[in-house]
């Protein structure tokens, strides 16, 4: 048998075997994650909510903690049998999720465990989660399950204060395009002009419905998708959201602006529209419908905030692509609350993980951000019961923004490709 013979014959069978491997590797994957899904839906494991104290509330007996960490830590040393190294990019993708959301029960469990050892008998503080016992570690598990990343409050806490800094740049170069000094307050009492509110519901509703048609003539620039149905525009009439300028209602597919006691901000216009409506919540959770049977079953149980208050928080970046944004005062809007979200960042974790008091947050806030003390309070009071939710926008938005200057720096990006992957996959960056 020839050298040359021989060579071949060994890289024949390297390939094979290779292959035969990866096969292997993909078909235990893809059967594991199937069985974790169904085994999953056994636990009857209460979802996330936004309420510390009612996810504390919620917790399981011990005898129920101790069925689900013998289902976890199975799983877990089911997919340590797997050597990652096999497995294609997508699948990859969803197997490094599952490791870490298995880890993340797992850290659940030893929590609530130890909850009702130590702590069962004492009521939940309605203060925050900062003074309940074991506070800080409750918020460090909240931090990684609501932002599904192995984050710390250390890391975000960085994070939200290069957003401040980027936004406040953002502000100020606007400021001097309008022709404002950027070191007196007149630019802002110039935004508080009667010109940017408006009190009639009915011009309103215009100005919304006239934003959906230059966004459905424009959304071809941007998305594959286009005949995904226009959501509903109404009043808002919900005296329990009053507190948010608008909102949107997956069960009736209808974003709902709000107007009570205030006259409403005319610069939010677009943000709002291109955030709730197209191609935000409505846009994503239909295009979701399209793709339910091929994303994995285990998707259906992990934390959806971060990936769909990311994703609309992220389209507000394609404002000037839909055709809005036609104005420096449009732009500013998106800043505003852009400075909103980026503070609140940095005040979720002062608040509930280095016991900030009120005093000191609001302080904070004014530091940073001029001419929205009116909803201060309100929000200091939400992420007091809402630990870390509000953290989503930023965080989510700023993966995505990532992972698009990954994609272009690889040759050869179209935009609609990349966002079609990122709604097709759901639930995860």
């Amino acid at each position: 048998m020839s050298h040359k013979f021989i060579l071949i014959f060994l890289i024949f069978i390297f390939a094979y075997g290779c292959q035969s491997t990866d096969d292997k590797a993909v078909e235990a994957t893809k059967k594991l994650m199937v069985n974790y899904a169904i085994g999953y839906d056994t636990l009857a494991i209460p979802r996330l909510e936004l309420s510390y104290q009612n996810n504390l509330k919620n917790m399981a007996f011990p005898d129920t903690l101790n069925r689900q960490e013998s289902f976890f830590k199975v799983y877990q040393k089911d997919l340590s049998k797997i050597d990652p190294a096999y497995l294609p990019d997508d699948l990859l993708r969803d197997y490094e999720l599952l490791v870490f959301d298995i880890s993340l029960h797992l850290e659940r469990i030893q929590l609530q465990r130890n909850h009702q050892i130590n702590h069962q008998n004492r009521p939940i503080s309605e203060k925050g989660i900062y003074f309940i016992p074991n506070g800080k570690a409750w918020y460090r598990y909240y931090l990684k399950r609501w932002l599904m990343a192995d984050v710390t409050p250390e890391e975000m806490i960085e994070f939200g204060i290069k957003e401040i800094q980027s936004v406040q740049r953002d502000v100020q170069k606007l400021q001097r395009d309008l022709g404002f000094r950027t070191d007196t307050l007149a630019f802002y009492d110039h935004l508080n002009e009667p010109l940017f509110k408006e009190k009639s519901k009915r011009k309103i509703q215009r100005l919304f419905e006239a934003r959906q048609e230059i966004v459905q003539k424009n959304l071809s620039v941007c998305f594959e998708k286009t005949d995904i149905g226009l959501p509903n525009i109404e009043r808002g009439n919900n005296p329990e959201l009053s507190q948010v300028p608008a909102y949107y209602r997956s069960s009736t597919e209808t974003f709902y602006y709000n107007i009570f006691d205030q006259p409403f901000n005319k610069r939010l216009t677009d943000l709002l529209y291109l955030h709730e409506a197209i191609p935000g919540h409505h846009y994503q959770i239909q295009i979701e419908k399209l793709y339910k049977d091929s994303i994995p079953a285990f998707y259906q149980y992990l934390p959806q905030s971060v990936y769909r208050e990311g994703w609309a928080a992220y389209v507000e970046e394609l404002g000037e692509e839909m055709g809005l944004y036609r104005t420096l005062y449009d732009l500013m809007g998106k800043h505003e609350w852009n400075l909103v979200r980026s503070v609140r960042v940095v005040l979720d974790i002062g608040l509930n993980y280095q016991g900030w008091s009120d005093e000191k947050a609001l302080a904070f806030w004014k530091k940073n951000i001029n001419n929205q003390e009116g909803i201060a309070m309100r929000e200091i009071d939400r992420m007091r019961r809402w630990p870390v939710q509000v953290i989503t926008y930023k965080y989510g938005s700023a993966r995505i923004l990532e992972k698009r200057r990954e994609a272009k720096l690889k040759g050869g990006f179209s935009l609609k490709d990349f966002h079609q992957e990122i709604l097709s996959r759901g639930a995860v960056f």
